[in-house]
Protein backbone atom coordinates (compact mmCIF):
# COMPACT_ATOMS: atom_id res chain seq x y z
CA UNK A 1 0.00 0.00 0.00
CA UNK A 2 3.18 2.16 0.48
CA UNK A 3 3.62 2.13 -3.08
CA UNK A 4 -0.25 2.85 -3.73
CA UNK A 5 -0.12 5.86 -1.87
CA UNK A 6 3.47 6.90 -3.32
CA UNK A 7 2.23 6.96 -6.52
CA UNK A 8 -0.96 8.50 -5.67
CA UNK A 9 1.35 11.73 -4.00
CA UNK A 10 3.05 11.78 -6.85
CA UNK A 11 0.12 11.78 -9.50
CA UNK A 12 -1.29 15.55 -7.21
CA UNK A 13 1.77 17.02 -6.45
CA UNK A 14 2.25 19.54 -9.35
CA UNK A 15 4.94 18.36 -11.54
CA UNK A 16 8.57 19.83 -10.26
CA UNK A 17 11.42 19.38 -12.80
CA UNK A 18 13.28 16.78 -12.24
CA UNK A 19 16.54 17.77 -10.40
CA UNK A 20 19.82 18.48 -12.39
CA UNK A 21 22.40 15.62 -12.21
CA UNK A 22 24.86 16.72 -9.93
CA UNK A 23 28.44 17.93 -11.22
CA UNK A 24 31.25 15.56 -10.65
CA UNK A 25 34.48 17.13 -9.03
CA UNK A 26 36.89 18.58 -11.40
CA UNK A 27 39.65 16.23 -11.51
CA UNK A 28 43.08 17.11 -9.13
CA UNK A 29 45.79 18.47 -11.34
CA UNK A 30 48.97 16.00 -11.63
CA UNK A 31 51.34 16.64 -8.25
CA UNK A 32 54.82 18.16 -9.32
CA UNK A 33 57.61 15.77 -9.60
CA UNK A 34 59.96 16.05 -6.87
CA UNK A 35 62.39 18.55 -6.97
CA UNK A 36 65.58 16.65 -8.64
CA UNK A 37 68.31 17.15 -5.80
CA UNK A 38 70.92 19.47 -6.76
CA UNK A 39 74.64 18.12 -6.82
CA UNK A 40 78.11 19.51 -5.41
CA UNK A 41 78.83 20.23 -8.92
CA UNK A 42 75.82 22.71 -9.10
CA UNK A 43 77.42 24.74 -6.01
CA UNK A 44 80.47 24.68 -6.99
CA UNK A 45 80.16 25.01 -10.66
CA UNK A 46 78.29 28.99 -9.17
CA UNK A 47 80.95 29.11 -7.07
CA UNK A 48 83.76 28.87 -9.42
CA UNK A 49 81.94 31.11 -11.57
CA UNK A 50 81.92 34.09 -8.91
CA UNK A 51 85.28 33.72 -8.15
CA UNK A 52 86.52 33.20 -11.57
CA UNK A 53 85.10 37.04 -11.99
CA UNK A 54 86.38 37.86 -8.94
CA UNK A 55 90.04 37.51 -9.93
CA UNK A 56 89.34 38.74 -13.10
CA UNK A 57 88.48 42.12 -11.65
CA UNK A 58 91.19 42.20 -9.11
CA UNK A 59 93.56 41.60 -12.05
CA UNK A 60 92.03 44.52 -14.36
CA UNK A 61 92.33 46.82 -10.96
CA UNK A 62 95.64 45.37 -10.23
CA UNK A 63 96.97 46.22 -13.80
CA UNK A 64 95.12 49.46 -14.12
CA UNK A 65 97.03 52.67 -13.40
CA UNK A 66 94.43 54.20 -12.71
CA UNK A 67 93.92 52.40 -9.69
CA UNK A 68 97.38 53.27 -7.98
CA UNK A 69 96.93 56.82 -8.93
CA UNK A 70 94.06 57.12 -7.01
CA UNK A 71 93.11 59.92 -4.02
CA UNK A 72 90.92 57.91 -2.09
CA UNK A 73 92.73 57.70 1.28
CA UNK A 74 91.56 54.47 2.72
CA UNK A 75 92.52 52.89 -1.00
CA UNK A 76 96.01 54.77 -0.46
CA UNK A 77 97.08 53.49 2.70
CA UNK A 78 95.55 49.89 2.16
CA UNK A 79 97.96 49.90 -0.82
CA UNK A 80 100.93 51.30 0.85
CA UNK A 81 100.17 48.83 3.77
CA UNK A 82 99.59 45.66 1.90
CA UNK A 83 101.38 45.95 -1.09
CA UNK A 84 104.12 48.39 -0.66
CA UNK A 85 106.90 47.20 -3.82
CA UNK A 86 103.94 47.38 -6.17
CA UNK A 87 102.74 50.98 -5.20
CA UNK A 88 106.24 52.10 -4.69
CA UNK A 89 106.58 50.65 -8.59
CA UNK A 90 103.75 51.97 -9.88
CA UNK A 91 104.45 55.37 -8.57
CA UNK A 92 107.58 55.06 -10.54
CA UNK A 93 106.27 54.15 -13.16
CA UNK A 94 103.97 56.80 -13.13
CA UNK A 95 107.07 59.58 -12.49
CA UNK A 96 108.19 58.31 -15.36
CA UNK A 97 105.25 58.84 -17.90
CA UNK A 98 105.40 62.17 -16.39
CA UNK A 99 109.17 62.75 -17.41
CA UNK A 100 108.34 61.27 -20.95
CA UNK A 101 105.29 63.61 -21.28
CA UNK A 102 106.90 66.79 -20.63
CA UNK A 103 109.37 65.17 -22.61
CA UNK A 104 106.77 65.20 -25.92
CA UNK A 105 105.86 68.18 -24.93
CA UNK A 106 108.79 69.89 -25.47
CA UNK A 107 109.22 68.16 -28.44
CA UNK A 108 105.75 69.28 -29.91
CA UNK A 109 106.53 72.86 -29.15
CA UNK A 110 110.03 72.34 -31.07
CA UNK A 111 108.09 70.80 -33.97
CA UNK A 112 105.52 73.93 -33.83
CA UNK A 113 108.21 76.74 -33.83
CA UNK A 114 110.37 74.58 -36.75
CA UNK A 115 107.49 74.28 -38.81
CA UNK A 116 106.80 77.82 -38.20
CA UNK A 117 109.88 78.54 -39.41
CA UNK A 118 109.56 76.47 -42.12
CA UNK A 119 106.16 78.21 -43.28
CA UNK A 120 108.43 81.65 -43.18
CA UNK A 121 110.86 80.62 -44.81
CA UNK A 122 108.64 79.19 -47.47
CA UNK A 123 106.46 82.77 -47.49
CA UNK A 124 109.96 84.62 -48.16
CA UNK A 125 111.45 82.27 -50.91
CA UNK A 126 108.04 82.44 -52.53
CA UNK A 127 108.37 86.41 -52.36
CA UNK A 128 112.02 86.19 -53.61
CA UNK A 129 110.27 84.02 -56.24
CA UNK A 130 107.97 86.61 -57.44
CA UNK A 131 110.41 89.40 -57.37
CA UNK A 132 112.61 87.64 -59.36
CA UNK A 133 109.81 87.06 -62.07
CA UNK A 134 109.32 90.62 -61.78
CA UNK A 135 112.89 91.36 -62.66
CA UNK A 136 113.00 88.99 -65.07
CA UNK A 137 110.03 90.51 -66.87
CA UNK A 138 111.47 94.01 -66.71
CA UNK A 139 115.17 92.52 -68.06
CA UNK A 140 113.06 91.38 -71.00
CA UNK A 141 111.22 94.16 -72.29
CA UNK A 142 114.95 96.21 -71.24
CA UNK A 143 116.31 93.59 -73.63
CA UNK A 144 114.11 93.73 -76.36
CA UNK A 145 114.60 97.38 -76.18
CA UNK A 146 118.11 97.30 -76.51
CA UNK A 147 117.76 95.25 -79.65
CA UNK A 148 115.30 97.35 -81.15
CA UNK A 149 118.29 99.95 -81.07
CA UNK A 150 120.71 97.86 -82.27
CA UNK A 151 118.46 96.94 -85.58
CA UNK A 152 118.19 100.77 -85.77
CA UNK A 153 121.30 101.38 -85.34
CA UNK A 154 122.70 99.12 -88.33
CA UNK A 155 120.05 100.66 -90.64
CA UNK A 156 121.58 103.76 -90.04
CA UNK A 157 124.71 102.12 -90.90
CA UNK A 158 123.95 101.26 -93.99
CA UNK A 159 121.95 104.22 -95.41
CA UNK A 160 124.80 106.94 -94.03
CA UNK A 161 128.01 107.03 -94.86
CA UNK A 162 130.29 107.14 -91.50
CA UNK A 163 130.50 110.52 -91.14
CA UNK A 164 126.98 111.12 -92.30
CA UNK A 165 126.19 108.41 -89.66
CA UNK A 166 128.55 110.24 -86.40
CA UNK A 167 126.54 113.83 -87.33
CA UNK A 168 123.17 112.12 -87.41
CA UNK A 169 123.96 109.82 -84.21
CA UNK A 170 125.36 111.81 -81.34
CA UNK A 171 126.09 110.12 -78.13
CA UNK A 172 126.59 112.00 -75.15
CA UNK A 173 127.95 108.86 -72.87
CA UNK A 174 130.71 106.65 -73.19
CA UNK A 175 128.54 103.24 -73.02
CA UNK A 176 126.73 104.83 -76.37
CA UNK A 177 130.03 105.43 -77.98
CA UNK A 178 131.22 101.79 -77.29
CA UNK A 179 128.15 100.29 -78.50
CA UNK A 180 128.02 102.22 -82.02
CA UNK A 181 131.67 101.31 -82.12
CA UNK A 182 131.88 97.43 -81.05
CA UNK A 183 128.18 96.98 -82.60
CA UNK A 184 126.74 94.17 -80.07
CA UNK A 185 124.39 91.44 -80.61
CA UNK A 186 121.58 91.84 -78.45
CA UNK A 187 122.17 88.37 -76.84
CA UNK A 188 120.07 87.71 -73.41
CA UNK A 189 122.95 85.02 -72.30
CA UNK A 190 125.51 87.21 -72.47
CA UNK A 191 123.85 90.69 -71.76
CA UNK A 192 124.48 92.22 -67.93
CA UNK A 193 122.21 94.28 -66.89
CA UNK A 194 124.59 95.63 -63.98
Amino acid sequence: MTEEKNQAKTEKSPTLPAPAPALAPAPLPAPAPAPKSRGAFYYLDGFLVRLSLLVLIIALLWNWDGFWRTDIKFLTDAQKNYFPDKYEAEHLKIAALDDKSSLFTKMNERIVKYEEEKNQSLKSVEEVEAELVALKKEAAVLLRHYDTSLRIIKQLNRKFSPDEFEETLKCNSPECENILKSNPEADPTTYSFN
